[in-house]
C-alpha cells in the first residue's frame, strides 16, 4: 500500500467514526460536520476552476456541486425523519407518566437543532406533527376528565362520553353543552385545541401541561 493510499484509507476511517459519534449525540452537529467536509472538498475544486476554466473541468466540477447539494438535501430529509421518530416515541411513551413538560422541552430542542441546519417551516411542521396531533387529543381528553367516566351525569351521559371524538373540539364542546358542564376550565382546553389545530404547533409549556391535567367531574356547574 502506497503512502497516498494509506492516507486516504485512514482519512475515510476517521471520517466515518467522527460522523457516527456525532450522530449518536447530536444529529445537527453530524450533518454540519458532513456539510463542512463537503464544502472543503468543493472549495478545493473551485480553486482549480479559477485556474482552468475550460469546458470538461468546468462540467465536472458543476456536476460535483450538484451532487453535493443533492446529498445535503438528503441529509436534511433524514434529519426530519429522525426528529419525527424521536418526537413520536417520546410523546407515545411518556406524556402521562412524566408529570412535567420534559416532552414539550425535548420537542422544542429537536426543533431548534433542525432550524440550525436550515430546515424550513413545512418540514418542521412534519417533524412535530405526531406530537401536535396527540397533544390536541390529550387536551380533548382533559376537558372530558381524561380517563374518568362522568358517572355523576348518569348512564346515558357516560355512554355518550365514550363515543366523543377527543380530537374534535366541536364534538367535545357539544357534549359538554348538552350536559351543562362547560366550565371555564373546559372552555380553556377547547380554546387550546383550536389554537393547536390552526397553528399545527403547541404554543408553550402551559398549554402542553393543561392538555395533561384533567378537569374533574366534581364541579358540575355550568
Amino acid at each position: 500500500m502506497t503512502l497516498k493510499r494509506f492516507g486516504t484509507w485512514t482519512f475515510r476511517v476517521i471520517f466515518v467514526i467522527t460522523v457516527t459519534t456525532l450522530a449518536w449525540f447530536n444529529i445537527a452537529a453530524s450533518i454540519m460536520f458532513v456539510s463542512a467536509v463537503i464544502l472543503l472538498a468543493i472549495s478545493g475544486k473551485l480553486e482549480s476552476l479559477v485556474e482552468f476554466s475550460f469546458g470538461p473541468l468546468r462540467a465536472k466540477i458543476e456536476r460535483n456541486l450538484s451532487e453535493s447539494e443533492e446529498l445535503l438535501q438528503n441529509l436534511k430529509q433524514l434529519a426530519v425523519v429522525q426528529a419525527r421518530a424521536a418526537n413520536s416515541a417520546s410523546v407515545n411513551t411518556g406524556r402521562f407518566a412524566s408529570g412535567d413538560d420534559w416532552i414539550f422541552q425535548s420537542v422544542k430542542r429537536v426543533e431548534a437543532a433542525l432550524i440550525e441546519i436550515g430546515i424550513d417551516e413545512v418540514a418542521l411542521s412534519e417533524a412535530r406533527s405526531d406530537f401536535v396531533r396527540l397533544t390536541i387529543r390529550d387536551a380533548g381528553n382533559a376537558a372530558l376528565g381524561l380517563g374518568r367516566v362522568p358517572t355523576k351525569l348518569g348512564d346515558e351521559a357516560s355512554s355518550e362520553w365514550r363515543e366523543v371524538d377527543r380530537s374534535s373540539p366541536d364534538e367535545v364542546e357539544a357534549f359538554l353543552q348538552k350536559w351543562s358542564v362547560l366550565t371555564e376550565e373546559r372552555e380553556e382546553r377547547l380554546s387550546d385545541m383550536r389554537w393547536m389545530i390552526e397553528n399545527q404547533d403547541v404554543r408553550d409549556s402551559d398549554q402542553y401541561m393543561r392538555a395533561h391535567t384533567a378537569v374533574e367531574w366534581g364541579d358540575l356547574s355550568a
